[in-house]
């Protein structure tokens, strides 16, 4: 394609309303369109870039085991009634059919993958399994911020998986761990692994930060071991060595 056919406009200013840098400059260099707070359009520079970042971690996914489905965006409120969360998570978008029937969209997936994986699990001979998708998410974030970084319509990577065990579990997170790094690498950032607290889930979960003074996170990081822990769950004592 000639770059005079090309779908993309350079603009001097980015839109007053803009924060985040992140956003500001890929505006301006015509990458994406900001339709309102929290949603952008990609424009094609911006869709080469992201279709380039997905088929890395597709191909990382892919290495191992990863199934690649693509769940339903609309999800029906019993089976966010089934898990608890229809009531607790603030962040749901909720949304009434003319049948007044209410269905939600999804922020993520566990209330989707579970119930399929069980039509499809029947016994531990088919364990263990593993589920990705790369796939619109929809939060209704109070106040959207860190420009595409954090919106309230954006592009996710989730992965699933079921096991037999707890070890088995074990012996798989620390494969996926080495992938998620490998992904990183490819993309030319140094992401610290660092613990986080884990939410509904667990007491705590890992988190790939990438240092940068822009961040919205604190994390405290030594640079003899590599160990790091965010700042929300943070426990270093003071007789700690590092």
């Amino acid at each position: 394609m000639k770059q005079s056919q090309l779908f993309v406009k350079t603009s001097r200013n980015a839109p007053a309303d803009e924060e985040a840098k992140n956003a500001k400059l890929l505006i301006r260099a015509g990458f994406i369109n900001k339709e309102m707070a929290g949603v952008y359009s990609y424009l094609p520079l911006g869709l080469m870039v992201l279709r380039n970042i997905e088929n890395i971690v597709r191909e990382e996914m892919n290495a191992i085991g990863g199934n690649e489905v693509s769940l339903s965006i609309l999800h029906p409120k019993e089976n966010w009634d089934k898990t608890g969360r229809w009531g607790t998570m603030d962040v749901l978008f909720k949304l009434q059919s003319q049948t007044k029937k209410m269905y939600a969209l999804g922020p993520t997936h566990e209330e989707i993958i579970a119930p399929l994986a069980q039509k499809f699990i029947s016994s531990y001979r088919d364990l263990p399994a593993y589920y990705y998708q790369i796939q619109t998410k929809f939060r209704d974030e109070l106040r959207a911020k860190s420009g595409i970084l954090r919106g309230r319509e954006f592009l996710m990577k989730d992965f699933y998986s079921f096991h037999r065990n707890q070890e088995d579990l074990d012996s798989y997170y620390a494969v996926a761990q080495k992938a998620y790094a490998r992904v990183f690498d490819r993309l030319g950032l140094k992401a610290v692994l660092t613990e986080a607290s884990g939410g509904t889930f667990s007491k705590y979960s890992h988190e790939y930060q990438v240092l940068h003074p822009v961040g919205e996170d604190i994390i405290f990081h030594c640079d003899s071991c590599d160990f790091a822990q965010n700042k929300e769950i943070v426990e270093v004592a003071s007789s700690d060595a590092c």
